[in-house]
């Protein structure tokens, strides 16, 4: 357990060190000094944006030795994150320097068509779009832009579909009882936005356009979550339970871990972490009390042991009589 929170906290301390130092960097492009000597203050920013990822990414490769393209895709971020971090004396006096402009120019088309033919190489090789994507840009941020978009499509597509019940299995809905609330949240942050936009708008466009932004985002994801729902319902398959909530969980309970179905549990209960709770919203009114420990891996990665499974069902008696038959 130790050896697992000093890994995480080494893992963050590689991305918040980092990102310190050219924020730091960044505060002193804007300072009296910088705005005096504006070259060297370009200077020594694109250096310590460079120099920080690099070395991020150097301690991040395995066995301290990332491969030459990932150190050119440290150096090209440098680059950019050095143009749009830099205060505006600072980025003309950057861009000034032909030759420094030039190079930085160079080093992130030289990034990006080696990335690029990677990428149609392993596309060529029959591999998946994601898969091939990973081995361009980090693992973590394509997963993260994957997730992002599948919320997108579902936010914005896939209107009337049925639910997702596969072939011989039975779905059982949830959604009757969380959904109504949801979209009362769903008309707050809809009036929320048009409030902000209006009071901030008045103070910073900039603000406002970036607050709408969010709040844009924010009212996409909750109408996907609602949608998400109602699509995935709780599936009774052969040889299993599948607990869904949206895509929040999703995790199979073999049957034969089953060993009973509790009458209630608290609310105090349902906080434990051997406890999966996927009631969104409402209280649980089906839990299923395991044999035996399973895992399971939340959204962020995190695993656990789970010893009881609690959701809640429109109509819990069909799913109780249903999973009963099972035995």
């Amino acid at each position: 357990m130790a050896l697992s929170v000093r890994a995480l906290g080494g893992r963050a301390a590689l991305f918040v060190l980092p990102l310190l130092a050219i924020l730091a960097g960044r505060f002193a492009t804007h300072t009296a000094l910088a705005a005096e000597h504006p070259r060297t203050a370009a200077l020594l920013f694109l250096w310590l944006c460079a120099d920080a990822l690099a070395l991020a990414m150097i301690a991040k490769a395995p066995k301290k030795r990332p491969g030459v393209r990932a150190l050119l895709g440290a150096m090209a971020a440098g680059c950019i994150v050095a143009t749009i971090g830099a205060a505006a004396p600072v980025r003309e006096a950057l861009f000034d320097m032909q030759a420094v402009a030039m190079a930085m120019g160079l080093t992130v088309l030289a990034w990006a068509g080696w990335s690029v033919s990677v990428l149609v190489r392993d596309l060529r090789r029959g591999q998946s779009l994601a898969a091939a994507a990973e081995a361009v840009f980090p693992p973590q941020l394509v997963g993260f832009a994957a997730k992002e978009l599948a919320m997108l499509r579902l936010a914005l597509l896939r209107w009337g579909e049925a639910p997702d019940v596969p072939p011989g299995a039975q779905g059982f809905a949830y959604h009757r009882v969380v959904n109504p609330m949801i979209a009362t949240f769903l008309v707050l942050q809809l009036i929320e936005i048009v409030v902000v936009d209006l009071l901030v708008s008045h103070w910073s466009e900039t603000a406002a356009l970036v607050l709408l932004a969010l709040g844009i985002w924010g009212a996409l994801f909750i109408v996907a979550l609602m949608k998400a729902f109602r699509l995935y319902p709780i599936l009774l398959e052969a040889g299993h339970v599948r607990v869904r909530s949206g895509w929040l969980i999703d995790m199979r309970v073999p049957l034969d871990a089953i060993e009973a179905i509790e009458p209630s549990i608290s609310d105090a209960e349902t906080k434990r972490p051997d406890v999966l709770n996927a009631a969104i919203l409402s209280h649980p009114n089906i839990i299923l009390k395991l044999k035996r420990p399973l895992e399971h891996q939340g959204v962020m990665g995190r695993t656990r042991l789970i010893e009881r499974v609690a959701f809640r069902l429109d109509q819990p008696a069909p799913f109780i009589e249903a999973l009963e038959q099972k035995f």
